[in-house]
């Protein structure tokens, strides 16, 4: 499918909706983004990668690494060229693959509409705060109702990667490598395959 039929498709109804949460969803130990619509019952599982879904968990606790992460470098350079992102868009699901558009504005009042993965433009839309939406195409296909699965490690990772950047700023260089260690293992356990394409829902956007 071509980047314009993408765009052309997230013109119609969309809802808005709010990232929950980063979960797995068994029996396939695949990660996914929890988007839940506003005001109703519905929820939207998206499969992401490990890495993916660990970005989106530190951006949901407010947390920040030591250094910038690819997120913190993407909001950079578009406030350094003065482009705003009004909203992000997952606009489709086709052959079990999520299609996303990331919609922003220049400076001489410009809308455009770049493809992305849904990873990408719900990390995008966290780090600028931008608006999150689902086609009701999208919403009345794949969307589920009732509680969504249990939380994973994802969060305690970012959780301590987050301690970790406290103990290095105060130079507390043991409490680090303890910290350190804690991650990494949490990180072997989660595995970087876990978060890859299971061919049951959807593959990882």
């Amino acid at each position: 499918m071509s980047n314009e039929s993408r765009k052309k498709s997230g013109n119609g109804n969309e809802i808005d909706v709010d990232v929950i949460g980063i979960s797995v969803c068994p029996p396939y130990q695949g990660y996914v983004v929890i988007l839940k619509e506003h005001g109703g019952e519905r929820w939207l599982p998206i499969f992401i990668g490990a890495a993916e879904a660990q970005a989106i968990s530190l951006l949901l606790q407010g947390l920040e690494y030591a250094r910038p992460l690819t997120y913190d470098l993407f909001e950079s350079i578009l406030l350094a060229g003065g482009i705003k992102i009004g909203q992000v868009t997952v606009t489709e699901l086709k052959d079990n693959t999520y299609y996303a558009l990331v919609h922003m504005e220049d400076l001489k009042g410009e809308a455009k509409s770049i493809d992305a993965r849904p990873s990408d433009a719900i990390a995008l839309a966290l780090k600028t705060k931008a608006r999150i939406r689902v086609t009701k195409q999208v919403m009345d296909s794949a969307s589920i109702t009732g509680e969504p699965v249990s939380p994973t490690e994802v969060d305690l990772v970012a959780q301590l990667n987050q301690k970790l950047k406290e103990a290095l700023d105060i130079e507390a260089y043991e409490e680090a490598a303890r910290i350190r260690d804690q991650i990494r293992a949490l990180e072997q356990k989660i595995g970087p395959d876990k978060g890859g394409s299971t061919g049951k829902k959807n593959k990882s956007s």
